[in-house]
């Protein structure tokens, strides 16, 4: 019953949009899309700028298999893969019968044509009809990496700002942070969390290069936010603050990172993060 209503919602909002209202808009080079799913700190979907309710019982399998679709890259995974997911204990003709039913209660949610293409058993979550802010995020960074590489130019500059903070923006949290005991979400929440981490490094090194430490600082702070216990983080926050003068809050850095590492691993900080707290003192 949850599932007929929330398709009959979906159904009476498609109705309503203009015959052109989701596809390219004029002047721009943004695509709305019908469909928007949030997967980083949270889990969320949105159809026709209305949010889907995600709370009754009867929806939360078809769910699973969306989000099991988008952890394991939303092209063409095949089914036997998504059962193995979400169905371990259960194997053959069964398998195959409960991935066939979730699928059709996931499309039947929906309710929008050719959201989710099953071909030669092998299941897409059509990107044109379905944005996913992990999807976005990856593309960003990506191509923020590509910039990193060109900086220099103020021009250049002024657009890894800007993706920069859109990156920032997308990472709300780890990719479906409560699904977290699922084996499954484990691979793309670890390759989103280095890829931020390795940004928030690289950009910082860019902004220190250019003067800015200030930027340079928000951005040390925000990768100790997504993991602290990377020490390189913290010795570029050091560095950042003496750079600075706020030589209270390196020594503090310098403690927090201390702490973190002893209770963590219980080891002491590296020879190159004491050597910076020693020339605090200098």
């Amino acid at each position: 019953m949850g599932v007929n209503l929330e398709s009959r919602r979906i159904r009476r909002l498609q109705q309503q949009q203009p015959v052109s209202g989701w596809s390219r808009t004029s002047g721009s080079s943004r695509v709305d899309h019908p469909v928007r799913i949030h997967t980083l700190g949270r889990f969320a979907v949105q159809v026709y700028s209305h949010p889907m309710g995600l709370s009754l019982a009867r929806q939360q399998r078809p769910l699973d298999l969306l989000k099991a679709l988008i952890a394991l890259g939303g092209r063409e995974v095949h089914a036997e893969l998504l059962s193995q997911a979400l169905w371990p204990d259960t194997d053959g003709d069964a398998a195959q019968n409960a991935f066939d039913v979730t699928l059709h209660r996931l499309r039947r949610l929906f309710d929008i044509k050719d959201l989710f293409i099953l071909r030669d058993r092998r299941l897409t979550l059509n990107s044109n009809l379905a944005w996913v802010d992990a999807w976005a995020f990856e593309r960003l960074v990506n191509h923020s990496e590509r910039l990193l590489h060109l900086v220099g130019d103020p021009m250049i500059g002024r657009q890894v700002a800007r993706c920069s903070e859109r990156l920032l923006n997308l990472y709300q949290g780890a990719f479906l942070e409560r699904e977290a005991s699922n084996a499954w979400t484990l691979t793309l929440r670890e390759r989103l969390r280095s890829k931020l981490l390795r940004h928030m490094q690289d950009a910082g090194l860019c902004w220190e290069q250019d003067g800015n430490w200030e930027r340079a600082i928000r951005f040390y702070r925000k990768g100790l936010e997504v993991d602290p216990l990377t020490e390189e983080l913290y010795q570029r926050l050091i560095i950042a603050y003496r750079a600075t003068g706020r030589r209270a809050e390196a020594i503090r850095t310098f403690h927090r990172c201390r702490l973190i590492l002893a209770d963590q691993f219980q080891i002491a900080p590296s020879q190159q993060t004491l050597e910076l707290f020693h020339s605090l003192k200098d």
